[in-house]
């Protein structure tokens, strides 16, 4: 599952590529812009694997990003955000936050005009920085040896779709959203298989530089 998934992510790019390279090498008034601001938004995570029985659970996502374009044809976008993800289990609930890096390429569809949809895709690299649950109306309880259950590092691919409208020169309004797979074990049990899966939706404004 997991090597035909990253196949599916390696082709997409591969097609994305083949689509705007030549478009860009005959184009000679293409700019290349620089953009940066915040985005915020939420997650509907869950596990999966040997965990794929557990149910959503919401969590914060927000951070910010870096953005290259080459306008009217696509763009490499780095963030660095805060993500809340785990499951919810019956009673139980657990919430994983994470430094997560997602690295993607941007292919614009309209490639004129101010509203512009996209899709996306992209390795994403997650940094664990705490762990905590709750059961039922109590309060969370933090698990300060989390390193010793759960592996601090989770690699995975993301994709998803993409709008944004400029509201103004050189300002943009944006809307993601996006589906990111967990493609290794987060826990540290030999007798079982966990991964992260998190549908995250964020709204942001960049600001060109």
């Amino acid at each position: 599952m997991k090597k035909n998934i990253i196949t599916l992510i390696m082709a997409a790019m591969a097609f994305a590529g083949a689509v705007v390279l030549p478009q860009h090498a005959s184009a000679q008034d293409d700019e290349r812009v620089w953009s940066i601001g915040p985005e915020l938004g939420i997650n509907l995570a869950k596990y999966g694997d040997d965990a794929s029985d557990t149910d959503f659970k919401t969590g914060i996502l927000g951070g910010g990003f870096i953005t290259y374009s080459i306008r009217n044809t696509h763009a490499f976008t780095g963030k660095v955000l805060f993500s809340q993800k785990g499951a919810k289990d019956g009673d139980e609930k657990q919430t994983l936050n994470y430094v997560e890096v997602p690295v993607i390429v941007r292919l614009f569809f309209n490639r004129d005009g101010a509203f512009r949809p996209n899709l996306f895709a992209g390795p994403s690299f997650g940094f664990l920085t705490g762990v905590r649950s709750k059961e039922g109306d109590g309060d969370y309880v933090k698990l300060d040896d989390y390193g010793d259950f759960y592996n601090t590092f989770d690699l995975g691919v993301t994709a998803g779709l993409g709008f944004n409208y400029e509201c103004s020169p050189g300002t943009r309004i944006l809307i993601d959203a996006r589906y990111t797979h967990g493609l290794n074990d987060i826990s540290k049990s030999s007798s079982v298989s966990v991964i992260n899966q998190a549908i995250g939706i964020t709204a942001g404004i960049s600001f060109g530089i």
